[in-house]
């Protein structure tokens, strides 16, 4: 995978962040700078640059005389992270009922739809991208940047479009999903922001702790 444009370390720290986010480096695995330098055909300096950043993100961990890992959080953490998720999650979509438009909420409404589709032929895979995108719109329609930065920055501690495959698998928790859906859909088709926030907080609240009992106990397994 040769990286020839220019911005090498900003390209190769997207690239590593990608990877450790979607999962394809598990928590806790040990990053070598020399493996990843033959991989992205760039000299070791970019590497290191990128493992530094990503540090500061906190996503890997550099430790003296031992190398790089991924980070491994702990049930505590895992546990604030869902807190904040919520907070945040719940935010937004209270900012997306106020200042969402039109076109905006359409592209919720589909969503919700697809899910339903997606549910009556147990589409896993359609699902979860309707889920994503349902997320993703609301995000963007509360047009906050430093809400988005933040919220970003937090889901990226963890693998977490990963795990959500996992854990819509579940036939009850899918149906369940649907219901907390059409429940912040139609709190925003009202213009309820109190309402949008509260239900949104409760399925982020539901979804999170099944959530964090599947990342739990892969940690533990890993």
């Amino acid at each position: 995978m040769a990286i020839l444009t220019l911005g090498i370390t900003a390209q190769v720290t997207n690239a590593i962040r990608e990877a450790i986010v979607t999962g394809d480096y598990e928590p806790g695995q040990k990053l070598s700078e020399t493996a990843l330098s033959e991989h992205f055909q760039v000299s070791r300096t970019p590497i290191r640059e990128a493992l530094k950043q990503l540090e500061r993100e906190g996503l890997v961990e550099i430790i003296p005389r031992v190398g790089t890992c991924v980070t491994k959080p702990t049930e505590q953490e895992l546990r604030e992270l869902f807190t904040l998720k919520e907070v945040l999650e719940g935010l937004a979509a209270g900012l997306f009922t106020e200042k969402g438009d039109l076109a905006e909420i359409e592209k919720v409404r589909q969503t919700v739809t697809d899910m339903e589709k997606a549910l009556q032929t147990s589409d896993n895979k359609l699902y979860v991208e309707a889920n994503s995108i349902f997320h993703e719109t609301i995000l963007e329609g509360a047009n906050s940047s430093k809400l988005s930065y933040m919220l970003n920055l937090l889901l990226n501690q963890i693998p977490y479009n990963r795990y959500v495959f996992i854990t819509i698998g579940d036939p009850v928790r899918r149906e369940q999903s649907l219901k907390e859906h059409k429940a912040i859909l139609n709190a925003i088709e009202k213009g309820d922001q109190m309402e949008a926030e509260k239900a949104m907080r409760e399925h982020v609240r539901a979804s999170g702790e099944e959530l964090r009992r599947d990342i739990e106990r892969k940690l533990k397994n890993s």
